[in-house]
């Protein structure tokens, strides 16, 4: 998937949370069910007639036949991505994604996200946070020049699109405590 498609996809999704959905921000409703709806949207958008090998799901805990791990090496625990856009029972990872209704750009969901883009080999780690009312953030990542790369965007239901915010940002794959900051043009 083309990083543009990316954005088209979630700016579509977004588009019909907020056009339909709002009620869900009035009545505080749990995460779980907004990223069922953003899931929705997306499916609909990507593929409405579910003809592809790629499909949207929720908290799937599945890697092949068996359970997903944090880490690919570990026996203990299991992780299930909040949205994800795959090919399920083969390796073919395109996006996951992480959401928050309360949170910041450094929540533990972004180290999950970067981690499955080095680990299992996402195209694309995405977290969303600070979703409510107003505005939802999203952070993308993607891996370039050994390091992942984080572009963060803001969408607004009064603007209607994924505006990009601020500077991408290199995440070292050696060091995970070290960012980059690097200049956008």
């Amino acid at each position: 998937m083309e990083y543009g498609q990316l954005i088209d996809l979630w700016t579509n999704a977004f588009n019909m949370l907020y056009q339909k959905d709002i009620v869900l921000f009035d009545n505080d409703a749990q995460e779980r069910t907004i990223a069922g709806r953003l899931a929705m949207y997306l499916q609909f958008k990507y593929d409405p007639h579910f003809e592809k090998d790629e499909c949207i799901d929720l908290e799937y805990n599945r890697e092949g036949d068996d359970i997903k791990r944090p880490y690919p090496t570990d026996e203990d625990g299991w992780i299930a991505p909040d949205i994800l856009l795959h090919v399920r029972r083969k390796n073919i990872n395109i996006f996951n994604c992480e959401v928050k209704k309360d949170s910041n750009s450094n929540n533990n969901d972004s180290d999950r996200v970067k981690n499955s883009i080095k680990d299992r080999h996402y195209q694309y780690g995405l977290n969303l946070y600070a979703l409510n009312k107003d505005c939802a953030k999203l952070t993308i990542y993607t891996q370039a020049d050994g390091c992942v790369k984080g572009r963060n965007y803001v969408y607004t239901p009064i603007d209607k699109k994924l505006q990009p915010v601020g500077r991408v940002q290199c995440w070292n794959r050696n060091d995970q405590r070290k960012w980059y900051v690097l200049k956008t043009n």
